[in-house]
């Protein structure tokens, strides 16, 4: 049997013998975990019986069939939510983290560039940048956490270079790991290296700033996008709870094929509109459930 790929660990061990967070993966906590995975199944199994719901009736009325098919359904949709939701969630919440530390290393990184600028050699200015963090965010926020790591490799000869660049690699974020980069190269053909950190310094500030723009613009589309996809289910909840005829319709054998032909196409749109970022593809999808349902 072909063994298992090995996941990315949560922590590495630094070289002065502490956890440091791997932030390119993300493990759900148990709490996250039993919140997430709850939220996932019940969503699976409600939006199973809203497409396949209420089966083999007999002459409108529910039989012990029907209940039977529901559990069976809800059950079944509801681990193909699983499967579906938490990848998706785990990512969005490693990119969010990712992103925090990212605006956070911003701060970081103007302080530093101020502490230097004021003519504070680099161990002060670092140790400067370390208090402003301190006053600016909470103790157990990622970049003071993080700052006080680069401190404590100091104290132990550990170089900045050093802890700066495993701090790029763990990053996951292209920004940080430059900044480390760019360092390292200064830092070794004996540069200038308060010019070249003030320098680098609002580059990538200026950098992560135009990012977030980008970033806080797109927002609103991708809500819409979100919307978009859920409109289909909305609109066939509605269909079966205003009337009794379109219920019914919806699970006969002819309703059946349609609503899973309307589940592919649900599918196949949703996979293309965050391929493109084009919400109005989804819109196809409301059209048909529309017309087969009438």
């Amino acid at each position: 049997s072909k063994s298992k790929k090995n996941k990315e660990p949560q922590y590495y061990i630094s070289k002065i013998n502490t956890q440091l967070l791997n932030y390119n993966v993300y493990y759900m906590s148990k709490k996250e975990k039993l919140m997430y995975y709850t939220i996932a199944f019940v969503a699976g199994g409600v939006i199973g019986l809203i497409f396949y719901g209420g089966l083999f009736k007999n002459d409108g009325v529910e039989t012990l069939a029907t209940h039977i098919s529901n559990i069976v359904v809800f059950v079944l949709v509801g681990f193909i939510g699983l499967k579906v939701f938490i990848p998706n969630i785990t990512e969005k919440l490693r990119k969010k983290r990712i992103r925090t530390l990212k605006l956070q290393f911003k701060d970081f990184l103007l302080a530093l560039g101020n502490s230097i600028s004021g003519g504070m050699n680099f161990n002060d200015a670092l140790a400067s940048s370390y208090n402003d963090l301190n006053m600016q965010y909470s103790s157990d926020s990622y970049i003071v956490k993080e700052t006080y790591e680069i401190l404590k490799g100091i104290e132990n000869n550990v170089s900045f270079e050093e802890m700066m660049q495993n701090l790029g690699e763990r990053s996951g974020d292209s920004d940080i790991y430059n900044f480390a980069t760019v360092f390292n190269i200064c830092v070794r053909s004996g540069g200038n290296l308060k010019e070249t950190i003030k320098r680098t310094v609002d580059i990538i500030a200026s950098k992560i700033s135009m990012s977030e723009e980008i970033e806080t613009s797109l927002t609103s589309n991708k809500t819409q996008l979100l919307v978009m996809e859920f409109i289909p289910i909305i609109l066939v909840s509605m269909m079966r709870l205003m009337s009794s005829d379109f219920n019914e319709s919806f699970s006969s054998v002819l309703g059946v094929v349609a609503m899973t032909a309307c589940v592919i196409i649900l599918i196949i749109a949703a996979v293309v509109s965050m391929m493109t970022g084009n919400s109005e593809s989804t819109v196809v999808i409301i059209v048909v459930i529309v017309m087969n349902a009438i």
